[in-house]
């Protein structure tokens, strides 16, 4: 099973995008979130492919992972009994809290399949490696090597942080749910196996919402070199009349543009089922731990006393969650936008009557094709903000009358 990718040779300061995502891979690695590793290619000494192969630590490592995970959800079950005999046992407490709670904690362990089923889709992300590879291979080793940013490394650097952060603060809050009802006679090395798992599980599922940013962000980053490669074209090489050059040029562009939309309908066969997903169960997430928080303010309550810190933490993380998966989808979008209103502009002061070609090239610019769906029933982006804030705040009124 591999991901292969071009060989490319680059100018030698020149870094491939796949080269910085180093750590985050490293991440998802040792969180046995992926078994794939990374191949340098012997001659370069730069990125080749993706591999999967039996002979490498990191393979196996994933399949340790993958069985200690298991195992942990095995007995999961048995400590969510614990904590909804004791819910249901208060009378004081609603019957749609119990039941909300139940659906918001097992749609938490449902990610674990999500994240599975991310890392099986690995013809899709073949596709889009090689598409991405190929736009840089007509972008050409040395504008590439001029616009370097180093902003996809701060990304990943403070997605990495962020990840391990949140996942240790999460342990932390909950601590005290653990202890009241986990056994009191819990050996040490027991104790530490399950923390370190479940800390490891914490991670995997916080990569999953970086590796859909990180994706994106590599199209909407090479979207906008388009635009400057544009740029380019038209200040040192186009001349006032259009020609048969100019015209291959715009084609050229158009080529790149079309590369970047198939690896972005590629990401999309893989993220759109998971995103929806992640929607409706962060969405369910907000709504419970924004009625609990407040229930428990107004009826005091021994059994959600645990609880105190914790709906508040998932209530602004969830939220900010949403808000990742949501700017991340407008990305690529945002900068079509920008890139085809570059154009338009460009090409109607620069010429005086366009050809069918420029026409053709102008009409492709699209933003619903780099457009994140949510398997397909609707488009995500920031737009769904005001409506997911109304949908919170009815949700709640409804709640807090009942």
């Amino acid at each position: 099973m591999d991901i292969t990718l071009g060989e490319i040779s680059y100018v030698a300061n020149n870094m491939s995008v796949f080269e910085k995502l180093g750590p985050f891979v490293s991440l998802c690695q040792a969180c046995g979130m992926i078994p794939y590793s990374i191949k340098i290619n012997s001659i370069t000494n730069q990125f080749e492919k993706f591999t999967f192969s039996f002979k490498h630590f990191n393979t196996w490592w994933f399949f340790f992972m993958l069985v200690l995970q298991l195992s942990l959800f095995s007995a999961a079950p048995l400590f969510y009994q614990e904590v909804f005999q004791a819910l249901l046992s208060d009378r004081t407490m609603p019957l749609i809290f119990t039941i909300l709670t139940g659906t918001v904690s097992f749609s938490y362990l449902a990610q674990f399949l999500t994240c599975r089923w991310i890392t099986l889709r690995y013809k899709q992300l073949r596709n889009a490696v090689e598409a991405v590879q190929e736009v840089e291979r007509l972008f050409g080793e040395i504008f590439i090597a001029q616009h370097q940013s180093s902003s996809l490394v701060t990304r990943t650097a403070i997605g990495f942080t962020l990840a391990v952060t949140t996942s240790t603060v999460a342990l932390c809050v909950m601590f005290p749910i653990f202890q009241s009802f986990l056994p009191t006679n819990l050996d040490m090395f027991t104790a530490t196996a399950f923390f370190s798992i479940l800390t490891s599980i914490n991670i995997m599922f916080e990569c999953q919402y970086l590796l859909i940013h990180l994706s994106y962000y590599i199209i909407a980053h090479y979207i906008k070199l388009l635009s400057l490669h544009f740029d380019a074209v038209e200040d040192d090489q186009l001349p006032a009349t259009l020609n048969n050059r100019a015209e291959k040029k715009l084609e050229g562009n158009a080529l790149i543009f079309a590369h970047l939309c198939r690896a972005s309908s590629q990401l999309n066969d893989i993220f759109s089922g998971p995103v929806l997903f992640l929607l409706t169960t962060k969405f369910l997430s907000i709504v419970t731990c924004a009625y609990a928080w407040i229930f428990n303010l107004i009826h005091a309550n021994e059994v959600l006393d645990d609880f105190s810190l914790v709906f508040p933490f998932l209530f602004f993380t969830d939220w900010i969650r949403l808000l990742i998966l949501l700017s991340t989808a407008d990305m690529p979008a945002h900068q079509v936008r920008l890139l085809r209103e570059r154009l338009t502009s460009a090409t109607h002061s620069k010429f005086a009557q366009l050809t069918d070609s420029m026409v053709i090239t102008l009409l492709q610019i699209n933003e619903d094709r780099v457009r994140l769906s949510a398997a397909g029933l609707f488009q995500v982006g920031v737009h769904l903000i005001p409506s997911l804030i109304g949908a919170v705040v009815t949700y709640m009124v409804i709640l807090l009358q009942n």
